[in-house]
């Protein structure tokens, strides 16, 4: 048991949580540079209305929300080492709620501001951005649209994220099951910090 906590420890520590990011966020930059290639338009008929989306919004909200949830969660590892002891993730890593994520780290940047971007993330990755509906009715709502002010956002956060997470880990950083890794990152390793 002993050596499957530890295994776990070396899957769930910040650094891995970090590399996630970083692929996750590299991925939606290749898919954010298709935007203006094709166009999805929903027309209402009842009303007359039409509603027009990028085709590659979604995915772009989609891979964004998550770089910013597991960045959010590598904040949190590395401050609550515990919550990753004993096998598991411990309960307040299993929320998809960046803003309730990130309220409860310290070390993170932008702490007050910029809680508009997360707020839109967390509703798309909540409904519309990974199903086609959320639980109900009540909660489910129209895709929403990645303006060019919410990516500028987006990219202003994860940047934040990304070189406060590189100088905490260069710094060291005491798991659970004895762990201890130090982390150097040189030359353009990670794209979330360019």
């Amino acid at each position: 048991m002993q050596d499957a906590n530890n295994r776990f420890v070396e899957l769930a520590n910040p650094h891995s949580w970090l590399l996630t990011v970083d692929n996750l966020h590299s991925q939606a930059m290749v898919i954010s540079h298709a935007k203006g290639q094709s166009r999805l338009t929903f027309v209402d008929h009842r009303n007359g209305t039409n509603m027009s989306w990028d085709g590659v919004n979604r995915a772009t909200f989609l891979l964004g929300g998550f770089a910013l949830e597991n960045a959010i969660k590598a904040f949190l590892v590395y401050e609550n080492p515990a919550w990753i002891s004993n096998g598991s993730l411990a309960r307040p890593l299993r929320s998809h709620s960046l803003t309730v994520l990130q309220g409860q780290a310290t070390t993170i940047p932008f702490k007050n501001r910029c809680l508009w971007v997360l707020r839109q993330f967390e509703e798309g990755i909540d409904s519309w951005s990974r199903y086609p509906c959320a639980l109900t009715a009540a909660a489910s709502s129209y895709e929403g649209h990645m303006t060019a002010g919410l990516w500028r956002g987006y990219l202003r956060l994860i940047r934040a994220y990304g070189n406060r997470l590189t100088k905490l880990l260069a710094r060291g950083w005491h798991g659970p099951h004895g762990f201890y890794g130090s982390w150097r990152f040189e030359g353009e390793f990670l794209s979330i910090t360019s």
